[in-house]
């Protein structure tokens, strides 16, 4: 499974138009747990992070990685 990053679930919260608790509610991750999460930029490797990912591509947001460009999302219509 691609592993996303602090920047991804960032954007990815924004272009759902969720709070930090709004995601914390819907994958039972801690809401601290997700903004210490959010503060990396780097790839995220814990348990939570599957229940986040899975989380947010239900809703549409999917997970890209591109050459020379950061990791990135694109939401589906």
């Amino acid at each position: 499974m691609t592993k996303i990053t602090g920047m991804q679930i960032r954007m990815a919260r924004t272009a759902l138009k969720w709070r930090v608790d709004d995601l914390s509610k819907e994958t039972g991750v801690g809401w601290a747990r997700i903004q210490n999460m959010e503060k990396s930029n780097d790839k995220i490797d814990n348990e939570q992070i599957n229940a986040i990912k899975e989380t947010l591509q239900n809703k549409g947001i999917e997970f890209l990685e591109e050459e020379g460009f950061l990791p990135f999302i694109k939401i589906k219509k």
